[in-house]
């Protein structure tokens, strides 16, 4: 009986080891994203009409940024849209989108019919995403003007998440302080 109980301890182990990959739970705090310059997402333009740019890594250095990679076939991503617009009004950091594993054409759509939060869009290369271990969508990561994560969420944010998690790290980051959560 202990080694079919010993057993099925060291499947459960793997399994949630294996799910843990999968999600894209890896440790990404305190990690400085890498140099890149993403296109923007063509046929995207803002409410102004004028085009909505995609970003390189010194858009991070301009301020605080908030970095959300979502994709318009996830329910997930949809869930938490209209967090995102009301995140979006807040001018002390950028809203910045990376989609992920999605068209341009379905994308852009997606944001011209729900409304676009990002201040800049761009279609992931593999590069960011890798570099905050994304498996998954969504995700969404706070950036400091040293292209360091302070924090991370995984999966959709919701309310809980936002004033829990991402504001103090948006007040920590603006403040100068770049203590990454633990």
């Amino acid at each position: 009986m202990t080694k079919l109980f010993a057993r099925r301890k060291v499947l459960v182990a793997a399994a949630g080891a294996a799910l843990s990959g999968l999600a894209g739970c890896g440790r990404v705090e305190g990690s400085v994203l890498p140099d890149v310059v993403l296109p923007a997402i063509s046929g995207l333009t803002g409410p102004n009409g004028w085009a909505v740019p995609g970003f390189a890594s010194g858009e991070f250095r301009r301020g605080v940024a908030l970095l959300n990679v979502w994709a318009s076939w996830c329910p997930y991503c949809q869930a938490e849209h209209d967090h995102l617009l009301r995140l979006s009004r807040d001018s002390r950091f950028r809203l910045l989108g990376l989609v992920y594993r999605d068209s341009e054409a379905k994308a852009a759509a997606y944001l011209r019919r729900t409304g676009n939060p990002f201040a800049a869009v761009a279609r992931d290369d593999g590069q960011l995403s890798r570099a905050v271990g994304q498996r998954g969508v969504p995700g969404t990561y706070v950036v400091a003007r040293s292209g360091r994560v302070l924090t991370a969420v995984r999966g959709a944010i919701d309310e809980r998440s936002i004033e829990g998690r991402l504001m103090p790290a948006i007040r920590r980051a603006l403040a100068g302080d770049e203590t990454i959560d633990s």
